[in-house]
């Protein structure tokens, strides 16, 4: 045993390799896990079509759906239900050391579903608007460049 040193030691460390991989692996799963934010509720157009105008009540679609983002009471007695929904997720590229932060960014997607009620709690309109959008920037590939005519203006 030379300088303090054993083979035992040295048997150990040679298995950290694999250690190693394992620890890579556990990182990159965390990642992905963690890549995809979403709150709210999510109103699929499905569940819009099991509610009826003029026979729904205010409290079967808040058992169906749980809990609205926003609730409001008009002057006239009418209630307003708002169910919001955002999902983000990351672009690959954000993951990539020193130029992510530069280049990557997320697509966002977002809906919003209103539901008025009248005086009585019955349904009387709903509606559900939905949005997408893009932040940061991102390496395109030149087939997915506008096309222009003329310089500065796209077709």
């Amino acid at each position: 045993m030379e300088g303090g040193f054993s083979d035992s030691g040295r048997s150990a460390l040679s298995g950290g390799g694999d250690d190693m991989k394992r620890i890579y692996v556990l990182i990159v799963l965390c990642s992905a896990l963690a890549a995809c934010i979403s709150a709210g509720v999510d109103v699929k157009p499905e569940q819009l079509s099991t509610f009826k105008q003029g026979g729904t009540t205010l409290e079967e679609v808040v058992t169906e759906l749980g809990s609205p983002t926003a609730q409001t009471t008009l002057s006239d007695g009418s209630t307003v239900l708002i169910y919001s929904f955002v999902t983000s997720r990351p672009r690959p590229e954000s993951f990539i050391p020193i130029i992510g932060p530069l280049f990557g960014g997320a697509d966002t997607q977002s809906s919003t579903v209103v539901f008025e009620f009248d005086e009585n709690g019955i349904l009387t309109s709903q509606r559900r608007t939905t949005s997408s959008g893009a932040s940061g920037l991102s390496a395109r590939s030149p087939g997915t460049l506008p096309q222009t005519d003329a310089p500065g203006q796209a077709k």
